[in-house]
């Protein structure tokens, strides 16, 4: 083999190697991860944006109270609740089950309330929004037993569909909240960013979350696009969720006149 030819195949070999490692997918191609959107595209900074929910052009409201505030409350009941190091020596469990159950006790009365669970027997709505359930709440709040993943996608997903039903009710009128307990990240598969995008663009529901024990790095904690607290006790935990009543802006009919 004389030297021409060792030189092409050298230069083949060269020119294959190359190929191989610009084809080659690197770790950012492999995994996407989603983004949030640019703040200024939210739902309420389009001054002529009124298309949620979507009603027709006949459709009266079949609420006894069209300009009711709605909080749906999201409970965080997966396996790392079982642990003490967040609890003053109790189960996260008990100090989350505690706050919130203060925490409704302390929403208005005129206030239509809902609860999404996911524990140890399944991620569902456990009670729908309604009035005068107070204590149906608080009862499925004591039922909660630990166990599970983190469904963050299924759970505001489900939630906002929930709140989107009643706002059709309301024909749109009132405030609509969504009230996130957690102690963790998402569970693979399960990371909240497009629910919290498509909630945050197409419609007036604002996202409340505490991070119980999580700090502030959290997908859910989103700068000037969801209300996020840490809270490292149950007392913090507790005024966090006192706190979102404190957030929700008072309805104001006389905005439409």
């Amino acid at each position: 083999m004389n030297k021409f030819t060792l030189f092409i195949c050298f230069g083949l070999a060269v020119f294959f190697i190359n190929k191989s490692m610009k084809d080659k997918p690197t770790s950012q191609q492999l995994v996407s991860a989603p983004s949030l959107p640019d703040v200024s595209t939210g739902y309420g900074f389009d001054a002529l944006k009124n298309n949620w929910p979507t009603l027709n052009n006949t459709q009266t409201s079949s609420s006894d109270n069209w300009l009711a505030a709605n909080y749906l409350l999201i409970f965080d009941g997966s396996g790392s609740m079982d642990n003490t190091n967040c609890g003053n020596g109790q189960r996260k469990i008990v100090a989350a089950k505690e706050a919130m159950q203060t925490f409704i006790n302390d929403i208005p009365q005129d206030a239509n309330v809902g609860l999404y669970v996911f524990d140890n027997a399944d991620s569902s709505l456990r009670v729908p929004l309604g009035i005068n359930n107070r204590a149906t709440l608080k009862q499925a709040i004591y039922d909660v037993k630990a166990g599970g993943t983190t469904p963050l996608k299924s759970s505001l997903t489900s939630g906002y569909t929930a709140l989107e039903k009643q706002a059709e009710k309301q024909l749109g009128y009132g405030e609509y909240n969504v009230v996130i307990v957690t102690d963790g990240d998402a569970s693979v598969g399960e990371e909240p960013e497009v629910a919290i995008s498509r909630i945050y663009q197409n419609s007036p529901v604002t996202i409340h979350t505490i991070g119980f024990c999580i700090g502030n790095r959290h997908a859910l904690n989103a700068e000037g696009i969801t209300y996020y607290q840490s809270a490292n006790n149950p007392e913090k935990l507790l005024a966090g969720l006192q706190s979102v009543l404190a957030e929700s802006a008072q309805f104001d009919v006389s905005s439409f006149n």
